[in-house]
């Protein structure tokens, strides 16, 4: 029998996994897919989570076969490919996460006249709150204006709380055309092939399903991050630190490409007070414009006290909170209680405090050959440092360590955790309490990552071959195109 194309294999696994959502995704009552006749009952809840784990094997495995073509040098048509394995999602629920409801009762606080920053959705009624996660009913949005006035605009014109997810989704798909757009210019620029960054993060299935799939915000806010970078490598560093602003405005986290920005202002490492004067100028037009998002928005900037909501889900992906959890439980077995209490808030505050420091250490160190890749790491150290992890946070420094003229290592390690997350998404916060799906939806895991972990072996980087280096680079883009053997000149910015 003959094995169908691994385009096809994707489009089947994303058709599987769109059906299953309908079966195992959080839905306000009120809708029509509650009354579902397999959601009603145990069998059915677990023959949903069966094909939905198999949708998403089916995805993954295909995205491998690509990927092993494409790092072969075989050319395929990467951004066509991505839209078919999009486009069943696009109208399906949201999978594996709740957080697609918040944002449409955030939107409705909004539009209703709420402050978004000081009351949760519980301060409405009606169906728009019906999907919303009981966690998140009484804390306030810790997002910032940009998609809450969004919002609030969506939700003037309806009170369908699917309408109002559909709205949040198109932003996710906003931010993934932002992300196809960017990365491969970044790639060219970081002496990467182009195809292989666009198969490692644009065709990605945790891109796919974890952003698109689940409207996640952060989808936008990566996008625009990636297109900051992509435009001030062209010179225009004003406007990309507008940009870099605008994408802050929508997750804090979006503001860390200004690392980048400032190493092109600046391309030579080990000027300090050059370097502090580029961050300095790109951070202030980044924080100018965060500032007037939220006065023209009228939402204001009250987020930037709510930011420490996420940090109520004590992740097991954050270190700080691994560290701080094992700490927690050894003194209160030794009869510490108070002590106990405070060890975790406290080693989640040296974590952040970590973090900065690695942050500033490579604001202030990086040339611009190692721009992308310091990005990556401030956003991973982000992740892996701060007071909480979900796994679709591994999408902020994707797209920069994949242009970080990645070796068989990084490669490996960034196709494996893509591999491991996206296969492990349905173990989310809808199945809490459920001891007999977690447990099989487990044993499923395990069953398709192992049979998909052996198959990293025979991926290898392929790196874009060099261009001509050219004697007086004109834009920033241009001096990192050249060879590294030797520091390139200070290019002219051009400021916008």
């Amino acid at each position: 029998m003959r094995v169908p194309s691994p385009v096809v294999r994707g489009v089947v696994g994303v058709w599987v996994v769109a059906v299953s959502a309908t079966v195992t995704s959080v839905v306000p009552a009120s809708s029509w897919v509650a009354s579902m006749p397999l959601r009603d009952s145990l069998a059915g809840r677990m023959t949903g989570l069966t094909f939905m784990v198999f949708g998403l094997g089916l995805m993954v495995w295909a995205w491998l076969e690509v990927g092993r073509e494409v790092l072969a040098g075989v050319r395929h048509r990467l951004i066509r490919l991505t839209v078919l394995w999009s486009l069943p999602l696009l109208l399906a629920p949201p999978l594996f996460s709740r957080d697609a409801w918040s944002y449409a009762a955030q939107g409705a606080l909004v539009a209703n006249g709420f402050d978004p920053y000081t009351v949760g959705p519980a301060a409405l009624s009606g169906r728009v709150v019906e999907a919303v996660d009981p966690m998140w009913m009484n804390t306030p949005a810790p997002y910032g204006p940009l998609p809450l006035a969004y919002g609030g605009l969506a939700a003037h014109l309806t009170d369908n709380p699917y309408v109002l997810m559909l709205a949040h989704r198109a932003l996710a798909l906003l931010g993934l055309v932002l992300i196809a757009w960017a990365v491969p210019k970044i790639a060219v620029a970081c002496r990467v092939d182009p195809a292989v960054a666009t198969w490692l993060v644009v065709a990605n299935p945790i891109l796919i399903t974890h952003g698109l799939g689940a409207a996640h915000n952060d989808v936008l806010m990566l996008g625009l991050a990636c297109s900051a970078f992509a435009v001030a490598l062209t010179g225009h560093w004003g406007t990309a630190a507008v940009i870099a602003g605008t994408a802050a405005a929508v997750k804090a986290p979006g503001g860390l490409v200004v690392i980048a920005i400032a190493a092109v202002m600046s391309p030579l490492a080990g000027r300090a007070l050059q370097r502090l004067a580029s961050l300095a100028i790109a951070g202030f037009l980044a924080v100018l414009t965060l500032v007037t998002i939220g006065e023209l928005t009228g939402v204001g900037s009250g987020w930037l006290s709510a930011l420490d909501v996420p940090g109520l889900v004590r992740s097991p992906l954050s270190i700080a909170n691994l560290i701080g959890m094992g700490t927690s439980g050894v003194l209160d077995w030794l009869g510490a209680e108070d002590a106990a209490q405070q060890a975790l808030q406290i080693i989640r505050l040296l974590g952040i405090l970590t973090a900065l420091g690695l942050i500033a250490v490579l604001g202030l160190r990086s040339h611009i050959h190692q721009a992308a890749r310091a990005v990556g790491i401030a956003m991973l150290a982000v992740v892996l440092l701060g007071p909480t992890a979900h796994d679709w946070y591994f999408l902020w420094c994707l797209p920069f360590l994949a242009v970080a003229r990645p070796g068989r290592r990084l490669l490996t390690a960034l196709v494996g955790v893509s591999l491991v997350l996206t296969i492990a998404a349905p173990l989310n916060s809808s199945l809490r309490g459920a001891v007999i799906p977690i447990l099989v939806t487990t044993s499923l895991v395990l069953v398709v990552v192992g049979t998909l972990l052996g198959r990293l072996r025979t991926l290898q980087p392929v790196r874009a071959p060099r261009r001509p280096r050219s004697p007086q680079p004109a834009t920033p883009g241009a001096a990192w195109s050249a060879a590294a053997a030797a520091p390139p000149p200070r290019p002219r910015p051009q400021q916008s």
